[in-house]
């Protein structure tokens, strides 16, 4: 049997889970947490328990339970019991948590291959943090590779997302082609990527299209913003203020710290991040085909005050330490806001009891617009606290997806004799966008990848 079977992304905005099988080989094309997952039972003060391993998730059918997939460590206090290895690899399109936030519960002699970008997020993360792919074996790859695990070889190819280094795949098996999208997008600064991916997956003809659908949905709007008009945003709103700019932004989104960088330089400021983005823009100088700003050059370090509120070496982890010296402190701020465009993540906020900024300033929300009850308390304490500074809030952001009429011109360019819509809460508006045949999955259930 040749077949795909979706445990996650099925109805739902990430959680991506798709076990292929061919000839007795089974790979799992990402392994994601799904936004999501579990918000009836779980949230920010009821986690599942760590010492239960795979157990609570188990519990509420939020992981799905295939037999020699997982550590011995996952399936303590389970049913399901250890065995040996039944899948052979799990192959990643890119680092966002809904594509590898499973990963660390998979059995670690079961190799993981992701991008060579990826697998330099993972060394930042390991090193401030922690990462899902710790105690693998990472094999990696880039464009123009190909691989093979039993009967089927994946060619991986570039594609255009809010996070560097992502891919999709061409999957040839032993009976035709399965062309797989990972996230998506035409309007990013590298959107003529999405030209490669259509170019070369139509070529594969393949049998099935498994494509995200993000903002697919009946009656949703077709309207764009791209990277660009954000950069325009960003520099009016920077320009145009005399006191702090400050932003909140994913951190490993390259494509926005280049652009705020470029923004924060044209009207004489320096852009200030965290230490973990710095962190992560020191690994990716490996990668030569990356346009990174330099850490102490196009871009300075905000150090947060620890312990004994002084700089001091012993109260800052060894990765944090290479910072210090050259780090941007509250009172560095405060003393040079006209001259700052400052990056806080959400849960760092507090830090602007210590800046003290002077009202009148202003904030970019440079992420998507919340879309469950979580993100909207989220969105509502941001919000009090911008307020309560006296600062304009500005939404400011592209998203790392296509919209709905973008996805149907990817569909009918790659001209896939069936198109199954994952990754999306309206699989039903594919039937929309011209493709020959639309299936939508169920969760669990095999669909052949030939037609």
């Amino acid at each position: 049997m040749n077949r795909i079977t979706c445990f996650g992304g099925v109805g739902e905005i990430g959680g991506n889970k798709f076990l292929l099988e061919d000839r007795g080989t089974k790979v799992l094309l990402d392994f994601g947490k799904g936004f999501s997952d579990g918000s009836d039972f779980f949230d920010r003060g009821i986690q599942p328990r760590q010492v239960n391993g795979a157990g609570d998730l188990f519990e509420f059918d939020l992981l799905p339970q295939i037999p020699g997939l997982y550590s011995e460590e996952a399936l303590q206090n389970t049913a399901l019991k250890h065995s040996a290895p039944e899948v052979d690899a799990v192959v990643i399109s890119h680092f966002h948590s809904d594509h590898t936030g499973r990963v660390e519960y998979v059995d670690p002699s079961i190799p993981v291959y992701c991008g060579e970008t990826a697998s330099l997020i993972h060394a930042a993360n390991k090193e401030s943090d922690s990462s899902p792919l710790d105690g693998h074996e990472l094999r990696t790859f880039r464009t123009g590779d190909r691989f093979s695990v039993g009967p089927m070889e994946f060619v991986p190819v570039h594609v255009d997302h809010s996070v560097p280094g992502a891919y999709g795949f061409l999957v040839h098996h032993s009976e035709g082609t399965l062309a797989y999208t990972g996230d998506f997008r035409f309007h990013g600064p590298a959107g003529s990527m999405m030209e490669d991916f259509i170019e070369a997956a139509a070529a594969s003809k393949p049998d099935l299209l498994l494509t995200e659908g993000t903002r697919v949905r009946p009656g949703g709007p077709s309207e764009n913003t791209s990277e660009e008009q954000v950069m325009e945003e960003a520099r009016r709103i920077v320009r145009s203020s005399r006191r702090l700019v400050l932003s909140t932004f994913r951190g490993n989104d390259v494509d926005r710290v280049n652009t705020f960088q470029l923004a924060a330089r044209d009207a004489g400021r320096r852009l200030v991040v965290s230490m973990k983005t710095a962190l992560l823009l020191e690994k990716l100088k490996a990668d030569k085909r990356l346009r990174v700003p330099k850490v102490g050059k196009d871009v300075d370090v905000y150090v947060r005050r620890k312990r004994s509120g002084r700089l001091d070496d012993k109260d800052y982890y060894p990765w944090e330490r290479r910072f210090l010296d050259h780090g941007v402190s509250a009172a560095d701020v405060r003393r040079s806001q006209a001259k700052t465009f400052l990056h806080l993540e959400v849960w760092h906020f507090p830090e602007l009891i210590d800046i003290k900024p002077d009202a009148g300033g202003a904030y970019l929300h440079a992420a998507t617009e919340a879309f469950n009850e979580e993100g909207e308390r989220e969105e509502s304490a941001v919000r009090n606290w911008i307020d309560h500074m006296g600062f304009s809030y500005h939404q400011v952001h592209a998203s790392g997806h296509a919209p709905m009429p973008e996805v149907g011109r990817l569909v009918k360019g790659v001209r896939a004799k069936k198109v199954v819509p994952v990754h999306t809460e309206h699989p039903e508006a594919f039937g929309a966008l011209g493709a020959a045949r639309v299936e939508a999955p169920r969760k669990g259930a095999p669909i052949q990848m030939t037609v």
